[in-house]
């Protein structure tokens, strides 16, 4: 059974991108791309997902099955908390920012936003399309790969023989990772030396400030192309005010302001993916703690930022509760077009993980 992010195309469903101004939103006529692959493939499509609206940052009404009083993330929110509720084995959604790794870090799940263009946009509905990747959320990683098969004609099996070299670390900055994460990682890093050639700590090096600020810069420019037309007319009143906002900024800035940003952050990748050349994959956090309590906000996404913006792909697997019984999670990060690998990687490090934790139902 699969669950579908609603920016994304299911013929006979509406398309309501989470927000009141398409309300009235008429069936789709046909399946997006990725959506026809799964159903031809045998999956059961069973209906559409909560996403913040236009798959910006307002919070949605959906929580995280391990805590109500909890975000599941954003903005493929109701995609990591079906998962992991159990409603449906897989779901898709997309990442701009951290829009896809969130959820399934915070709700316990496996999560892939493959690299940079490997699956279709066609039929979704677009954020920033320098960014926008179509990914998957499911139960495992088995899942994640059969479902990946079905939508990436092209994907190819890594070679048994491979051995990889890692690299496992964190961006340098003022976060502070929670004591609880910061196990996750050192037992998955002791956990990789199991079928990697070496792994080496170390310190990522990026500028992960400017970084944020100058993704934020094309995103928001790249979403009032999009939608600033609903500023003008009766649909703004029905936006939320974080979106509104959003278009109301992106609209400000000029076109050679986000040209500019655009080429800083091709010359971030470019540096980045270069200093690494004798490393296969980056083992490191996708978010510094566990899910944050409902407070307006869809969690801590500015670590996950930097590698949307790399391109490459990214695995995010379970890895237990921490103390206050919030699912924890640990990240691969790979070259663009390497995608294979590190899902082969990823299987690895699933096979040594502790056993994926379920959410308890409610009481009533």
């Amino acid at each position: 059974m699969v669950g579908v992010k609603d920016i994304i195309d299911v013929a006979g469903l509406p398309t309501c991108n989470g927000s009141q101004a398409c309300r009235d939103a008429v069936p789709a006529p046909q399946d997006a791309p990725v959506v026809a692959a799964l159903r031809a493939a045998g999956a059961s499509i069973v209906g559409k997902t909560t996403t913040t609206e236009f798959a910006f940052t307002d919070p949605t009404a959906c929580r995280n099955p391990f805590d109500l009083t909890r975000s599941p993330g954003g903005s493929s929110s109701g995609s990591g908390a079906a998962v992991a509720a159990g409603l449906v084995d897989i779901a898709l959604g997309t990442q701009t920012a951290g829009s896809l790794c969130r959820p399934a870090a915070y709700c316990g799940v496996v999560g892939f936003k493959p690299s940079y263009g490997l699956l279709s946009n066609i039929g979704v509905t677009p954020l920033a399309p320098s960014f926008d990747s179509v990914g998957i959320i499911a139960g495992s990683l088995m899942l994640v790969q059969q479902a990946c098969d079905a939508m990436a004609h092209t994907h190819a099996a890594a070679s048994a023989e491979v051995k990889p070299t890692l690299l496992c670390g964190l961006w340098d900055g003022d976060v502070v990772p929670y004591d609880d994460t910061l196990v996750a990682l050192d037992e998955a890093a002791d956990a990789c030396k199991a079928f990697a050639t070496s792994l080496r700590k170390t310190t990522l090096q990026a500028n992960v400030e400017r970084i944020v600020t100058a993704h934020r810069i094309v995103m928001t420019f790249e979403a009032a192309m999009a939608h600033g037309s609903m500023l003008s007319d009766d649909r703004a009143d029905l936006l939320m005010p974080k979106f509104k906002a959003g278009l109301q900024a992106g609209a400000a800035i000029s076109a050679a302001e986000a040209a500019q940003a655009t080429a800083y952050l091709a010359d971030a990748m470019a540096a980045f993916w270069a200093g690494l050349a004798d490393v296969d994959a980056i083992l490191t956090l996708p978010v510094p703690d566990g899910a944050p309590l409902i407070d307006g906000t869809t969690g801590y996404q500015d670590w996950l930022t930097p590698w949307t913006v790399f391109g490459g792909p990214l695995v995010c697997l379970p890895w237990g509760l921490d103390r206050l019984g919030r699912p924890r999670s640990v990240m691969l990060a790979g070259k663009p077009g390497q995608d294979a690998l590190l899902l082969s990687m990823a299987a690895e490090l699933e096979a040594q993980s502790p056993p994926r934790a379920i959410p308890q139902p409610p009481r009533t």
